[in-house]
């Protein structure tokens, strides 16, 4: 398990030299423009890389872009919703601990920079709060049963998260954006192990993970002045 000091090291380095493109949208008559030029939505594509306790996974995610507002720095919102398979060490073997299922929501800063008139890149750092629920694995019992233990429950709790995010957007159309992105999302929960007898364990869960994410969004872009 690599150590929080060199977590945070990366967190710094992932984050250097990362800029958020500038997108003052005004209202100027068009109600359409004035809805949308803050936020597009659609789907995209993500790869999670964990750097502890879990196996990498893949899968379809709602995508989403938000613009700044007036400003080339201003807050930013988000979800991270994603399921990925745990394992741990029971006596000398290392078995499968469940699925934990995080939902997180996020708020945080950004900046954003213009590249040309279609490329712009942002940076993001986001702080939350995760709402995690653990489905552990049916062969779990069996491998505490194996030194003598015998497994009553486990679960894990709900934990602090933060994130740092970079992206490139291109916009093809007026209204649509294509995108990718990479995220490293750092978070701990504790896990509570409880055998016969009411003994009762509890470790922290590595849940770091790096995120690669592309994906299409509709109702993202700057209106020309």
């Amino acid at each position: 398990m690599v150590k929080s000091t060199g977590r945070l090291i990366q967190i710094f380095c992932f984050c250097i030299g990362a800029a958020v493109l500038a997108t003052d949208a005004y209202a100027q008559g068009d109600l359409v423009d004035s809805a949308v030029a803050h936020v597009g939505v659609g789907v995209g594509y993500s790869f999670y890389r964990h750097g502890g306790d879990a196996d990498s996974s893949q899968g379809i995610v709602f995508r989403y872009r938000w613009h700044s507002f007036h400003s080339n720095w201003g807050p930013t919102f988000g979800l991270d919703w994603h399921t990925s398979d745990f394992h741990q060490t029971v006596g000398p073997v290392d078995v499968p601990l469940g699925s934990l299922r995080m939902r997180a929501l996020l708020a945080g800063f950004g900046t954003t920079q213009r590249l040309s008139s279609r490329f712009a890149i942002s940076a993001n750092i986001f702080g939350g709060y995760s709402f995690n629920n653990l489905t552990a694995d049916s062969g779990l019992p069996l491998a505490y049963a194996k030194t003598g233990v015998s497994l009553v429950g486990v679960s894990v709790n709900n934990s602090a998260i933060a994130k740092p995010e970079v992206a490139v957007w291109y916009d093809v159309f007026s209204h649509v954006a294509v995108g990718a992105s990479a995220a490293y999302l750092v978070t701990r929960p504790d896990e509570t192990i409880t055998t016969a007898g009411s003994q009762i364990q509890h470790r922290s869960i590595n849940a770091d993970t790096w995120e690669f994410t592309t994906g299409v969004v509709v109702g993202v872009w700057k209106k020309k002045q």
